[in-house]
């Protein structure tokens, strides 16, 4: 009686993973709210600018209601059926590379003990590094030194956000051009991620399969080029709180993300995008 009772048992724990200490079933789901945030100034506000006070406002209005911060890496792996996430997980993301997300973010960040999601445009970040301009709040762009620091001090993931493809022209961003064959296409986008993939791991020490679109602009031509690259989350700018299965990937291809503009104040902007 006693060995078919172990039996039984065992049988009822097989559909089940164990990870993290966590077991749950593997069609367990999370929502997940990725937050974008640009550029962080104490000077003024905008649609894509807030300040260091805002920012310590949201991270503190997040914690309150129990959200945990994750990296998009840890999405990755519990889509993959390699990990398990938080009840309330919630990813704070920074887009371009901007020296202020070192000078004012960071500090909040490690203070509140939180983690964030860094997609860095390599062109800026390069002219940065060898110009000497570096640490201007108000316009100057991070050093492959201060990515290498920002990613080694574990509080921030670092994502390629294209080398020189952030533009409105030649191309919008990193969408083909009108009567460009499919191979020059491809080449281009392999040349210019690739450069900025490089110079991470050559400067910096590290690689990433984090990618973010410039301007939000895809297709699934952009789509299977880039996983051919080795890359497996794709951030764009489509609205909306993600919903992600354990062991199922298919989200990752088009993560939306909520851009934090700096018009609203941390109540009015969670309330807004039903993050309570």
């Amino acid at each position: 009686m006693r060995k078919f009772f172990i039996f039984c048992l065992i049988f009822l724990i097989l559909p089940f993973s164990l990870s993290a200490g966590v077991c749950y079933a593997e069609s367990e789901s999370r929502d997940i709210p990725i937050l974008m945030y640009h550029q962080i100034l104490k000077s003024w506000t905008g649609d894509y600018i807030v300040t260091p006070k805002t920012l310590q406002d949201d991270i503190k209005y997040l914690k309150n209601h129990g959200y945990e911060p994750i990296f998009v890496e840890d999405i990755i792996n519990f889509c993959e059926g390699k990990s398990s996430l938080p009840e309330k997980p919630v990813v704070l993301s920074f887009d371009d590379g901007h020296y202020n997300n070192f000078f004012y973010a960071y500090p909040i960040i490690k203070e509140e003990n939180f983690k964030a999601n860094l997609n860095v445009i390599g062109g800026f970040c390069d002219f940065s590094t060898t110009s000497g301009d570096i640490d201007n709040p108000n316009y100057s762009y991070l050093t492959w030194e201060e990515i290498k620091f920002l990613h080694d001090s574990k509080y921030f993931e670092i994502g390629n956000h294209t080398f020189k493809m952030h533009n409105f022209k030649p191309r919008f961003g990193i969408k083909r051009k009108d009567n460009e064959d499919i191979e020059s296409y491809k080449k281009a986008l392999e040349d210019d991620i690739m450069k900025l993939e490089n110079k991470l791991k050559n400067d910096c020490g590290f690689s990433t399969d984090v990618f973010a679109y410039p301007f939000g602009v895809y297709s699934k031509e952009s789509e299977e080029i880039l996983k051919n690259l080795g890359f497996k989350a794709f951030l764009t700018c489509n609205e909306g709180i993600n919903k992600v299965t354990f062991n199922d990937n298919s989200a990752l291809s088009h993560l939306k993300r909520i851009n934090r503009t700096g018009k609203l104040d941390t109540e009015t902007f969670f309330q807004k995008h039903h993050i309570t």
